[in-house]
């Protein structure tokens, strides 16, 4: 196998796939083949990151210069204000910036410039990257592992950059929506050539760019990853995350017809139970959820609560709905919460590899 292209046969039963789901606290790595028994395979978690990158900003005393791709911002761009108001000088090439924000001038507005080349003497350099592949491949080949992979599946959080005058709310879950009207399986909530709008996805499209690839959302691919060797229909999947909650129905026929997205901040027990229900009985509108400062609901068929086989819940604060009213359980995908996401990626690339 060589990295960059898929080199399966009707005789090889076997797909390696490196997968690693990229969060706000952590990024979570499967190495996956399919001739391993799951407790074979190599899983690491580590870091996000956003927050190695932070730290590397809070432990600078001198000017900053940064480069590369847009990446996950979060605590890397609050420490880069900081650095600001600590005195120091931050400049930060034009793509690399956008992780901070979309709009450049909001950037600029935070006392941080954009340019292509250092504007200053004295500085230290951060290069921006959701990916890092040469650190994993140097653990990896420390082991005697090769680094030859079918894929390299890749989930982030990415709201896409929407066009001047559209809510990045009202954008993202419109995205979520063409997915699923697009999909014939909720094993297709994913991209081999993802969307230009998607920035962050394009960025790691360009670091990655010698391999064959596949990119999800993070929200998507823990979804998914919740329902790895999930029979039962219709089913819920819920994703309870640091910055979002995603509800998804999967009816069935394995299609995706029911969505729905809030900001995790604003939920509690008893409202998300309320939500799970009324959104299995069809009676949760779009306008209700974007009102509520959430991102959007879209029911495609609606079912009803009593028909529901299963609820699976991951996420985490997925413990808000610990001893739930509603019969909830906890996704253990290949026994690992912290592998929902990455399972989620290799189940849709084998998905697609059929």
């Amino acid at each position: 196998m060589l990295h960059g292209h898929l080199h399966l046969t009707a005789k090889e039963s076997s797909l390696k796939v490196f997968a690693i789901d990229i969060g706000m606290g952590t990024q979570d790595v499967l190495v996956y083949e399919t001739r391993k028994n799951h407790e074979n395979n190599i899983k690491m978690v580590f870091p996000s990151p956003t927050r190695i990158l932070a730290r590397r900003v809070m432990q600078a005393d001198r000017n900053l210069f940064v480069r590369g791709v847009t990446m996950g911002g979060g605590p890397f761009a609050f420490a880069l204000k900081s650095h600001v108001d600590r005195g120091f000088r931050v400049a930060m090439q034009t793509e690399a910036a956008s992780t901070v924000r979309d709009d450049l001038n909001q950037v600029r507005e935070l006392g941080i410039e954009v340019v292509e080349e250092p504007p200053f003497d004295n500085y230290t350099v951060i290069e921006t990257k959701d990916v890092n592949l040469e650190f994993y491949r140097e653990i990896l080949e420390s082991l005697g592992e090769d680094f030859n992979f079918d894929y390299i599946g890749v989930a982030v959080q990415d709201h896409g950059r929407a066009p001047p005058g559209e809510s990045d709310r009202v954008f993202r879950f419109k995205n979520f929506r063409r997915l699923m009207e697009r999909g014939k399986s909720y094993l297709e909530l994913g991209y081999k050539e993802p969307p230009e709008y998607y920035t962050r996805m394009q960025g790691v499209m360009n670091t990655l760019k010698d391999y064959n690839v596949f990119i999800s959302d993070s929200k998507l691919a823990a979804i998914v990853g919740a329902l790895h060797g999930i029979k039962e229909r219709p089913v819920i999947a819920i994703d309870v995350g640091n910055g979002h909650t995603l509800i998804a129905l999967v009816g069935e026929d394995d299609r995706v017809i029911g969505m729905l997205e809030h900001h995790t901040g604003l939920l509690n027990k008893n409202k998300l139970e309320e939500l799970i229900i009324r959104f299995a009985n069809g009676n949760v509108t779009n306008e209700e959820i974007y009102n509520d400062s959430g991102h959007g609901c879209h029911i495609i068929e609606s079912v009803g609560i009593e028909q529901i086989r299963r609820i699976l819940v991951t996420g985490p604060n997925r413990k808000m709905l610990q001893n739930s009213s509603l019969e909830v359980e906890f996704a253990t995908p290949i026994g690992d919460v912290m592998m929902t996401g990455t399972i989620g990626l290799v189940d849709m690339i084998e998905y697609l590899s059929r």
